[in-house]
């Protein structure tokens, strides 16, 4: 397992590593498989990682996009309280939720912002050109 957070993946690698994994999301989905959506992190994690390897830096920067999420989830819970708690937990359970529900807003401004710093992030990694030489994580990848 060590093997997959090793080493450089190019900008091809990358993107169809990341369209399988939309692909594989999208499925998941579809097929209400939520208890998946963990490896689906996971993989994408993994992603971002050999692709930071290849521009020089830490995988570490990976954890980025994750702890955003957390960030505007704790954020979401101050600002709307009780209200956000119950839009998301609704929206967990599959009840239908409304614009005019209270806290609607704030559930909508969070994975709003949550979505565009992920696709961001990820738009980032795969836009960047790696490094032309070894770097500390090895060898720059075969095309």
């Amino acid at each position: 397992m060590s093997n997959f957070f090793t080493g450089r993946s190019n900008r091809q690698e990358y993107w169809i590593s990341v369209g399988l994994l939309i692909v594989a999301a999208l499925v998941l989905g579809y097929f209400q498989m939520q208890a998946a959506s963990a490896a689906i992190t996971i993989m994408w994690v993994i992603t971002w990682i050999r692709r930071l390897h290849d521009i020089g830096k830490p995988g570490w920067w990976s954890l980025l996009p994750l702890l955003l999420v957390v960030g505007l989830a704790v954020a979401g819970i101050v600002l709307g309280g009780s209200a956000f708690e119950k839009m998301v937990l609704n929206a967990e359970s599959g009840k239908p939720i409304s614009p005019n529900d209270p806290g609607f807003a704030i559930v909508a401004l969070v994975v709003l912002a949550g979505l565009i710093f992920q696709f961001g992030f990820t738009i980032w990694l795969g836009a960047k050109k790696g490094d032309a030489g070894d770097n500390k994580f090895g060898a720059p990848p075969k095309d």
